[in-house]
């Protein structure tokens, strides 16, 4: 079974097994060409994908990008730009994504803005690209901070193969779980009782579903994120600065961000679930603390976030779960976070 679920009238999203096909790959229209990138974990896959193209009469061609944030490098974007244009893509052909949230963010960058913008389809691999970083048109790369230049483009489709899910190593899947959480933290109840009970050994077919549910209703309220598509960055503001200062990987840090988060939630707005969402994240074998760290370092990055403006550092904070806002927080608030997750 297949369940598809449409995010902003822009992306349909196919969760579902054995789906990673040429066929379920492209929305039926003439194009030329398909320019296809990959990780070098995925390049099998999306060779494998590109000959199905080539059979259905699409011209189909590969380009590995390198693994994890170093694809998030403007040079490799530039890079990608010169081969797209020495293969003659026109705004009617399409840029195919196959691999984590690392491909989908730079391959989306370089769609939103090759010819001022191409279609882009994705297959996500991972857990965090499929509940998170593939779903709901934001792209970018780094710049000093994560992701600082980037464009809203929604890809016209996302395939999310739950049996290539199933076949990844237990420490990626743990990192998408945490995103996963997340959503459920600030939209889905059931979803956080579903990974408080089954942990890591939870279904994934309905852990994507859920997930992606939550986001496509909060991104088709909010596409640019003018207000309510904060939410989607609980856990983000001290959580990038961890994954920087620690080389964390991304839902590791995340989780250490929600960690932190809840205690500046308690403390500003009366949240009660702090341990509830310490227990959630043990049980999905993730860290809640980032012992360590130079507190001055992670200062100086949250110093940079873009989610700061003229009166301050904003964070997404709970007043329950499911009950997100977003509130300017200061120095002391900041400290106790901190604090919370050992950093001090």
């Amino acid at each position: 079974m297949v369940a598809e679920l449409v995010v902003a009238g822009a992306t349909t999203v196919a969760v579902g097994r054995g789906i990673a096909t040429a066929e379920r790959l492209l929305p039926p229209r003439p194009r030329s060409i398909a320019a296809v990138v990959a990780q070098p974990s995925t390049a099998r896959l999306a060779r494998g994908l590109a000959r199905g193209l080539e059979a259905g009469g699409t011209r189909a061609e590969v380009r590995v990008l390198p693994d994890g944030e170093a694809a998030k490098d403007l040079a490799v974007v530039a890079g990608l730009y010169e081969w797209m244009a020495g293969l003659g893509m026109s705004r009617s052909d399409t840029l195919v994504a196959v691999g984590g949230g690392s491909i989908t963010d730079a391959a989306g960058f370089a769609a939103a803005t090759y010819l001022r913008g191409i279609e882009a389809v994705y297959v996500a691999t991972t857990v965090l690209a499929a509940v998170d970083a593939a779903v709901g048109g934001k792209t970018g790369v780094n710049l000093g901070a994560k992701n600082l230049v980037g464009a809203f483009h929604h890809p016209a489709r996302v395939v999310v193969d739950v049996d290539v899910l199933d076949a990844l190593p237990p420490a990626v899947r743990r990192d998408g779980l945490a995103e996963a959480l997340k959503a459920g933290l600030i939209g889905d109840e059931a979803l956080v009782a579903l990974l408080e009970r089954d942990g890591e050994a939870a279904d994934l077919e309905d852990v994507v579903a859920r997930a992606v549910a939550v986001k496509a209703a909060v991104v088709g309220r909010d596409f640019t994120e003018q207000g309510e598509r904060a939410h989607l960055n609980y856990g983000h503001t001290i959580g990038h600065a961890v994954e920087v200062a620690a080389g964390m990987g991304h839902g590791a840090a995340v989780a250490v961000g929600m960690v932190a988060a809840g205690r500046a939630s308690a403390l500003e707005m009366g949240f009660t679930g702090e341990d509830r969402q310490r227990e959630a994240i043990d049980r999905l074998g993730l860290p809640a603390a980032a012992p360590g760290l130079d507190p001055a370092g992670v200062l100086a990055l949250l110093g940079a976030d873009k989610k700061r403006d003229a009166a301050g550092l904003r964070m997404v904070l709970l007043e329950a779960v499911g009950r997100p806002a977003v509130r300017h927080v200061g120095a002391a608030t900041v400290e106790a976070a901190l604090d919370a997750v050992e950093i001090a």
